[in-house]
């Protein structure tokens, strides 16, 4: 009886997102709720639908969980992601589409010097490579290389389980995702077999800073990156596009599951029963292990939000600084294992880590942020004036992908030196433009 009622749970949580998002997003496919509906479909449907079926796949089984936890827990993950949908719901108010598709349509095309926005991605792209290898201690021609990386992605400071991730040399990443967006953008609006070239550069480049940094959702989010563009441009999914998505989708499974194979050896082909017993996505582990084993003492009171603080200071310069993700906390106080590394907390499981229950009075607030984002930066005039729309699927996505999966601290500190690059990279290369409601073929450069 649980598992049906968590399985029925988890079916609401995945579909609700969805049916909200196709009636209110602002962008389809990829607006706040669609990836909320993802993310539940991943991390909470698919799991308990396994757990049924086989009960020792469950991560939080590893940690003699009381009768009923999982229920619990579903419960508490349920109920987040219904006030999350209740906080976007109340944010919402109406705009025109076409105008929005319009004032991105006109940016794309205007994107100037294209070619040496690309070079110059390539270009960082291989020097933050060189210098994350020069960090870890390899260089290109070592044997092995990729392996390692891939199965440590930290280097270990401290016996406390903290470790240095390269955050700050990764901030460079931004620079050709922004870069693959615009490309990607002007290959749309303006095909020409150059700009073609340009994008599978930077796109082959995406996913080698996937390899090197060990991380599979880098793949993830390279797929999101051209999703959205097409999305924002008012594209549509035909069957061009849905058999190049599959192509597409088909090198990602791959060249993910090569990735876990090298990071857990043999075991690692089997990527979708690692995947299941995992905390990715946003996970009913977590959430079970949380409402399970945080003690009251245990209970930060808001201080994990407010880590971003001091997080910008290089750990070159502070050996010591606290990890500012909660996952390190969240895996040595709260579940008691000692070794390195972490646990992916969710946006769920920090709410609860912080406040208990009343943690769920977070997701409302998360859902309202979602939409103001997401209508801050879709909105035709400030496309048309600042290109806003194209900061969308580079900052914000993650920014969305952070607060489900993550921790709110983690993603806060990079994101803003991210911005920093990115309003600079938009300064040097996209034309504004004279915003009238006009048709489109009137708009005009400033």
């Amino acid at each position: 009886m649980a598992d049906a009622m968590m399985i029925a749970l988890a079916t609401l949580c995945t579909l609700l997102p969805f049916w909200i998002a196709q009636r209110q997003g602002l962008v389809g496919w990829v607006s706040p709720l669609h990836l909320l509906g993802y993310f539940c479909a991943l991390g909470f449907l698919a799991k308990v639908v396994a757990y049924a079926a086989a009960p020792d796949l469950a991560f939080y089984a590893r940690f003699d969980p009381a009768p009923g936890a999982g229920l619990r827990g579903a419960i508490y993950l349920g109920c987040f992601v219904v006030l999350i949908c209740l906080g976007y719901v109340l944010a919402c108010t109406t705009s025109s589409a076409a105008a929005r598709v319009m004032a991105a349509r006109g940016v794309a095309a205007g994107v100037q010097h294209i070619g040496l926005l690309a070079g110059i991605a390539l270009a960082v792209t291989a020097l933050t490579m060189l210098l994350i290898l020069r960090a870890r201690g390899a260089s290109v021609g070592d044997a092995g290389v990729i392996e390692a990386l891939n199965r440590s992605k930290q280097i270990n400071v401290n016996a406390d389980g903290v470790g240095a991730t390269l955050a700050g040399i990764k901030t460079l990443f931004v620079i050709p995702k922004f870069a693959f967006v615009l490309c990607l953008a002007q290959t749309i609006v303006r095909p020409r077999a150059v700009m073609v070239v340009m994008t599978l550069a930077l796109a082959g480049a995406l996913a080698g800073i996937a390899l090197v940094s060990g991380d599979r959702f880098e793949l993830v989010e390279l797929a999101i990156y051209a999703l959205a563009t097409h999305a924002i441009l008012g594209g549509r999914l035909g069957w061009r596009q849905v058999v190049l998505g599959c192509v597409a989708g088909a090198g990602i499974v791959l060249l993910s599951a090569y990735m876990t194979q090298l990071r857990l050896g043999e075991d690692g082909a089997v990527i979708l029963r690692q995947l299941v017993g995992s905390t990715y996505f946003l996970d009913i582990n977590v959430a079970v292990m949380v409402t399970g084993h945080v003690e009251p003492a245990q209970l930060l009171l808001g201080q994990s939000y407010v880590w971003w603080g001091f997080g910008w200071v290089p750990r070159d310069l502070w050996p010591d600084k606290p990890a500012i993700d909660l996952g390190v906390y969240f895996k040595r106080e709260v579940m008691g294992v000692a070794t390195g590394g972490a646990f992916n907390v969710t946006g769920p499981g920090e709410a609860f880590i912080n406040f208990g229950w009343a943690g769920l009075a977070v997701a409302p607030a998360l859902g309202w942020t979602f939409r103001k984002g997401e209508a801050f930066l879709l909105d035709a005039r400030r496309t048309a004036r600042w290109g806003a729309a194209f900061v969308y699927p580079v900052l914000f996505y993650p920014f969305v992908q952070a607060c489900l999966q993550s921790s709110f601290s983690a993603y806060v500190v990079g994101a803003l030196a991210q911005l920093v690059l990115v309003i600079g990279i938009r300064a040097l290369f996209i034309r504004r433009l004279r915003w009238r409601r006009v048709p489109s073929e009137r708009l005009t450069y400033a």
